[in-house]
């Protein structure tokens, strides 16, 4: 969708992303949502009155409609809509495209946009016990826990099940290996895309990039967390590149060896050159939120709102949900081509990493079409320059916001960078792609 009307960027701000379990494991989704949403309002000056709507993205509820619980947490306004939006990856960005949308149809001036995801929030749940006479209440199920479930209760954990919808879709690292295998896509490949997302995220951090857009954040024992907790972890990969190539393949090991793999996915595979992917090369499993505000430009101006960007035209497409990470080129090329844009012209992409091989898949395809060299582009830094989801981490519904936030990192750093492309894939194959321009 090509956006006709000049829409801002603004008042950026998040947690440090923390992995599963730690830092932030306290907080559930939409307190951390909360946390963010009330740093947004400080940041930009707005007043309850300001906002007209709050839409929260999101892959897992943990409160019913957290846009607004959040906004009645913050003390917003009862009478403004509040949407949660649910795309798994892409929650984030479609909820600022949705902010958008509304702004178009003269809904609202002023959103408070957030991003979130609390995996360690992600509860285990029985399955079918409501469907069996046994277990059709909480004191009947509290008895035959944990030995003596009838054969159709199932224990499962929702984080998994998040992973894979055991409908129409295989686990995300299996459509990653998929994508590794059929676009040929080395270990070696991956595992520089990956070691240099470690490294310049490290880098950036150290050098207080990221500094301005997160929020300082205690854990239960009262220390402070000032950064992203995976790329504080991973000093000493940055410090010793060798570990990359001895971290154990997803798909040679005791659970499963390739030869099992190759059978029993087959029916995607076009060829094969042996297992790629490593868990240093895929995305942590994390907790965090992200904000900002989107407003039309000139009630921005009136309410003196420091713009950070604009947004040129933003898609969501899909595809095979087993082929998952193509979603980002398919978005992409068709958005250039919706708002008459030519991919030479993008000065920065800011890519997904949900795994190694998801990125370098999408920007293969995009440079079969376009003629793209991302290899180059790449090497010189105009790709994931200060790192991505791979180093950072990946709460599932804050990603699209953190994407945008690396963005007016760019235009922060670089006065000739004038446009950048956002692009994210998610489970099930949708995918989103945005392009801002420096306000």
């Amino acid at each position: 969708m090509k956006v006709n009307q000049k829409i801002i960027l603004a008042a950026p701000a998040r947690t440090p992303f923390a992995q599963i379990g730690k830092a932030l494991a306290k907080y559930e989704g939409h307190h951390l949502g909360r946390l963010v949403g009330a740093e947004v309002m400080k940041r930009s000056g707005l007043k309850p009155s300001d906002i007209d709507g709050v839409i929260v993205g999101e892959g897992f509820a943990s409160a019913p409609n957290s846009a607004r619980v959040i906004a009645n947490l913050l003390g917003l306004p009862m009478e403004i809509p509040c949407i949660t939006l649910a795309n798994n990856c892409v929650s984030g960005l479609e909820a600022v495209a949705e902010a958008t949308r509304r702004i178009l149809l003269d809904e609202g001036k002023v959103f408070l946009v957030i991003g979130e995801e609390s995996q360690t929030s992600m509860p285990f749940v029985v399955k079918n016990a409501r469907l069996n006479k046994k277990t059709n209440s909480l004191d009947s199920l509290k008895k035959l826990l944990p030995d003596n479930l009838p054969e159709d209760v199932q224990l499962r954990d929702t984080l998994e099940d998040g992973l894979g919808d055991g409908e129409t879709s295989f686990g995300m690292q299996v459509t990653a290996e998929i994508l590794a295998q059929n676009y040929g896509l080395s270990r070696e490949i991956q595992d520089k895309v990956a070691f240099e997302s470690f490294k310049r995220a490290f880098e950036a951090t150290g050098e207080g990039k990221y500094k301005p857009y997160i929020m300082e954040m205690t854990d239960d024992e009262g220390n402070k967390l000032q950064a992203d907790e995976a790329v504080l972890l991973r000093e000493g990969l940055v410090k010793n590149p060798t570990r990359m190539g001895r971290a154990m393949l997803m798909f040679e090991n005791p659970q499963m060896k390739f030869d099992q793999f190759k059978e029993k996915y087959k029916s995607y595979l076009k060829k094969t050159h042996g297992p790629t992917l490593s868990i240093f090369n895929a995305s942590p499993r994390s907790d965090g939120a992200a904000g900002l505000i989107v407003a039309s430009a000139d009630k921005a101006k009136e309410l003196g709102l420091n713009a950070l960007a604009t947004i040129s035209g933003f898609k969501m497409k899909g595809v095979d949900p087993n082929l998952m990470g193509l979603g980002q080129a398919e978005a992409t090329i068709a958005l250039l081509d919706e708002i008459g844009e030519k991919i030479e012209n993008i000065d920065i992409i800011e890519i997904h990493e949900a795994f190694a091989a998801t990125a370098v898949a999408a920007l293969e395809e995009i440079k079969a079409r376009t003629g793209l060299d991302w290899e180059k582009k790449f090497d010189d830094k105009k790709i994931n320059p200060n790192g991505g989801s791979i180093a950072i981490g990946h709460p599932f519904g804050a990603t699209g916001v953190r994407l945008l936030h690396n963005a007016f990192m760019d235009f922060e750093e670089n006065p000739s960078v004038k446009k950048v492309l956002v692009t994210a894939c998610a489970h099930g194959g949708i995918a989103g792609s945005m392009v801002v321009e420096r306000a």
